[in-house]
């Protein structure tokens, strides 16, 4: 006889009740009520044309016909089981590209990749950074996070997290400094990242944070420049000056000590964006990267 949709629809329900001697117990297992079980066994038996199953009031027996066909059935379903879950495994096996500038690879993602890795111990992220700023041209990457204002024409993007700015210094130097005045800036050597986001001007991250606090009087032209903002913050450290730092990558060197911060943060007006190609998400890996990195990027710390 041909296999036909209702004994296929059946098959599971005569295999859990066959497995656990109960027709509430399957029901129970497969969130369907026992009226349900009986009626879908009913209707299986009047398919095959055999009695399944011997009823009893507490439980029910495998009829020799029925050890037969669970005996084949069993294993038909475990193997379709396996077969479906090594399908879905491999759709989150193999490598995804990300790519994002090295102060945030270094100082925010490494730290975060070993809790990626035990969630999904077969996606290897092949990590690449680059430059001060990320070239977006090239889009030889499945992922990119990029510090910036959330403008990427021809390409996808989600918001991961904002960011913070604030001015740090090293607190064996400039100790004779009273930071409680605004005018103590206007004392020290200012640090500049000169490109903290695309086309910014060299002491654009200064400008930008005195502005925000009400600080007019503050000469941001002067002090020591850099390409990049982990070196001002390296600088900073080693008492050179007064740098612009991002909360998100600098919150161990405030806790150990390494740096203060004189003044209140002020929010930035770039964010940090997941950056990917159209239809990109539909591939489960790909997604998998994003939905971790939005999760994260939504926690504190």
């Amino acid at each position: 006889m041909h296999i036909n949709s209702q004994i296929l629809a059946a098959m599971r329900t005569f295999e859990a009740a066959a497995r656990l001697h109960s027709f509430s117990q399957a029901a129970s297992e497969l969130s369907i009520t026992p009226g349900a079980v009986s009626q879908q066994i009913k209707n299986l038996e009047s398919q095959v044309g055999v009695m399944l199953f011997t009823r009893k009031i507490r439980q029910v027996e495998l009829t020799a016909e029925g050890l037969q066909f669970y005996e084949t059935v069993r294993p038909a379903l475990v193997s379709i089981e396996n077969c479906l879950s090594r399908i879905k495994r491999s759709d989150l096996e193999g490598n995804v590209r990300l790519r994002s500038i090295p102060s945030f690879v270094f100082k925010w993602l490494i730290p975060r990749l070993g809790a990626f890795q035990k969630r999904y111990p077969d996606i290897r992220i092949e990590t690449i950074a680059e430059g001060s700023l990320l070239d977006l041209k090239n889009r030889d990457f499945d992922i990119a996070i990029d510090y910036g204002v959330g403008s990427y024409p021809g390409l996808s993007c989600s918001l991961m997290m904002d960011e913070n700015l604030f001015p740090v210094v090293s607190p064996e130097y400039f100790s004779d400094i009273d930071w409680s005045t605004p005018e103590a800036l206007n004392r020290v050597p200012l640090l500049h990242d000169t490109a903290p986001w695309a086309d910014a001007e060299p002491d654009a991250e200064w400008r930008y944070w005195l502005n925000a606090s009400g600080m007019d009087d503050i000469e941001t032209g002067r002090g020591h420049y850099f390409n990049r903002g982990d070196m001002a913050i390296k600088a900073a450290e080693s008492g050179l000056g007064v740098a612009i730092a991002r909360e998100s990558l600098l919150t161990d060197e405030i806790i150990r000590g390494r740096l203060f911060a004189p003044y209140d943060k002020q929010k930035c007006r770039c964010r940090y964006y997941i950056v990917y190609a159209h239809g990109a998400l539909n591939n489960p890996r790909i997604k998998a990267v994003h939905d971790w990195l939005i999760e994260i990027g939504s926690q504190p710390g």
